[in-house]
């Protein structure tokens, strides 16, 4: 592996997520209403406004876009409470872009906490959905486009508008925030987005995990009301889904999901001059996704390497932030605390309100999991520290194993077919794990395919275990990219990058001693003195997998039956790289950024 530079260091990780019809819903949560509102300490001086005004009734309309499709909208106005009349304005506008449809009837709300508080809102429907015309694709350009229409609209055209527009939505209303960012071009009337929900690279994160794809597209499309215009047997986004499910291009890291990786637009987002707020949960459908974009939209505008770390010593702007909470996917977005900080972003942006938001010097705010506390950070990770054990018989050990070992995993259809689990002592000090994991396998396989998992808990003193991390790695993609890796001190490998191309592919080659570095999801936990370590292998993801993958007919068929041995001995340890640094490290906040549970 080649040697990194010194700021090829470490990397943040990524999640996928995959939703079935059921749970594909949880993937829009736009504005919701509440009456209470809440303040992060560093604004002192600024005070989030009550509710001045009513909300009107939704006023339904279309926009036409560029290539003459309608896009259906709701506008929503702040009113007299007394009168019920329009108050006079003008107001700035916040617009949200959802596939779920535009229409009250749907969980979309108006956004009444905003309009209450001088607001226009508008909800629109992606083209293909809803009242929407046109037919329905994956995220990408056209409606990156789209949104840039509808801003220009918003701030030029649509009655009671200042001419300043702010994007806010939380998941796939979120997602699509990046693209019309990238697309409005400079001096536009897009003043600042809230991407809450969301994450920063849809292969990897979203619509294959390891390598092996996801059903998670076809989720979404089961979840989508289509439009008049849209023919889900043809449309882009049943091309994505064919070819997934069929082992195609898009089946794999492919021009089309890089064009589609939020971390490589951010250039085109910073030099658009458009803040950005990110929001993400530990628990998420793909914990703590927002963090790759941070760290792109940090360097973008330093031009930095995108993907380096950042490190206490790199000069950060406070123009962006994100805040990653112990939360599961949306929530606690529409209550207090996080809608109080959303208007104090747009009032920041959109009002040129005095709040200090923008002038921290630590906009990352992480929820220190195991503390129960916030912590601001300018770096991510905090520490570059890292720390190895080796795989032993049931333990892991600092020490590199002495003699010959092994140990014997089955691949089946039936899930976590039968499952290593190595342990180390207790802690004799206090620890943070801060970053992503690295899970090193020497191992042999009888087949030409191989699928490893791994998962990293911690165990308490009366041996309660709690995950912290997963992982998952299709043998034919271990190659990795050092250059895009992240590396702790000593240059040990923390956070694998696996190109998961075409080109990128080679068999396993049955019988032959093989390394297979699998990348596990970033963490930032406390772990008390006396708890244990733990790393459990399987050949399948566990019950408590994260998400299920879906691999392709032929990597099923190369999957078949395959008896995987992993190697422990002095010439192939087997190991487990993790970011350990002192509790120390992390300083708390004096900020709330959200509910702890």
């Amino acid at each position: 592996m080649k040697k990194p530079e010194a700021r090829d260091r470490l990397k943040p990780p990524r999640r996928v997520s995959v939703l079935s019809s059921a749970s594909a819903v949880l993937l829009f949560v736009a504005a919701g209403q509440t009456t209470a509102t809440a303040l992060p300490a560093h604004a002192a001086n600024w005070q989030p406004p009550a509710a001045s005004y009513a909300a009107s009734a939704p006023v339904h309309t279309t926009v036409t876009m560029d290539d003459g499709v309608k896009i259906a909208v709701e506008v929503v106005y702040p009113t007299d409470p007394s009168t019920g009349a329009r108050a006079s304005g003008p107001f700035p506008v916040l617009l949200t872009q959802n596939p779920y449809g535009a229409q009250r009837s749907d969980p979309t709300d108006s956004g009444t906490y905003f309009v209450q508080r001088g607001y226009i809102y508008v909800a629109s429907a992606i083209r293909g959905t809803g009242e929407s015309g046109g037919q329905v694709d994956w995220f990408g350009d056209r409606q990156g486009k789209d949104g840039a229409d509808l801003v220009d609209w918003a701030a030029h055209t649509l009655s009671g508008s200042n001419g300043k527009v702010g994007l806010d939505g939380c998941s796939y209303l979120g997602v699509d925030q990046w693209f019309t960012a990238a697309a409005v071009g400079k001096n536009s009337a897009l003043k600042a987005i809230t991407p809450f929900c969301t994450d920063s690279d849809f292969y990897n994160d979203l619509t294959a995990n390891g390598g092996i794809p996801t059903p998670f597209v076809a989720g979404i499309a089961r979840a989508e009301p289509r439009g008049p215009e849209d023919d889900p047997a043809t449309d882009p986004q049943s091309v994505t889904i064919a070819q997934q499910a069929s082992g195609g291009s898009r089946s794999y890291n492919d021009a089309y999901w890089q064009a589609l990786n939020v971390q490589k637009l951010m250039p085109r987002i910073v030099g658009n001059n458009i803040p950005a707020l990110t929001e993400a949960g530990w628990n998420d459908l793909f914990p703590g996704g927002n963090l790759g974009a941070y760290v792109s939209a940090q360097n973008a505008y330093f031009h930095r390497p995108l993907t380096d770390p950042i490190s206490s010593d790199d000069p950060v702007t406070g123009r962006y932030q994100a805040i990653v909470g112990p939360w599961t996917h949306g929530e606690h977005v529409n209550e207090a605390t996080l809608q109080a900080i959303r208007l104090e972003w747009f009032d920041t942006w959109l009002k040129n309100a005095p709040t200090g938001m923008a002038t921290t010097s630590t906009p990352l705010h992480l929820f220190e999991n195991g503390a129960n506390t916030w912590v601001d950070s300018a770096a991510w990770p905090l520490s570059s520290d890292a720390r190895t054990y080796y795989l032993g018989d049931g333990s892991l050990t600092t020490d590199k194993p002495t003699s010959q070992g092994s140990d014997t995993l089955t691949w089946s259809t039936a899930t976590a077919a039968n499952t290593l689990t190595y342990t180390t002592s207790p802690l004799t000090k206090a620890a943070l794990l801060d970053g992503p994991t690295d899970v090193t396998l020497y191992a042999k396989s009888t087949t030409p395919e191989t699928e490893l998992t791994a998962k990293l808990s911690i165990v308490a003193p009366d041996g309660t275990v709690t995950k912290q991390a997963d992982g998952i790695l299709l043998g034919s993609q271990r190659a990795v990219d050092a250059q895009e890796s992240w590396y702790g001190a000593n240059n040990t490998l923390l956070k694998p990058s696996h190109p998961f191309t075409e080109a990128s592919q080679r068999p396993v080659t049955p019988g032959q001693t093989t390394r297979y570095d699998i990348s596990l999801l970033s963490n930032f936990t406390r772990i008390p003195a006396g708890y244990r370590i733990q790393i459990s292998i399987n050949s399948q993801p566990p019950a408590d997998f994260h998400f299920p993958v879906a691999p392709t007919p032929q990597e099923l068929a190369n999957l078949a039956g395959g008896v995987y041995t992993v190697d422990r001995s002095p010439q192939a340890a087997s190991s487990v790289n993790l970011p350990l640094t002192t509790p120390s490290s992390a300083t708390p906040s004096r900020d709330d950024w959200g509910p702890s549970s």
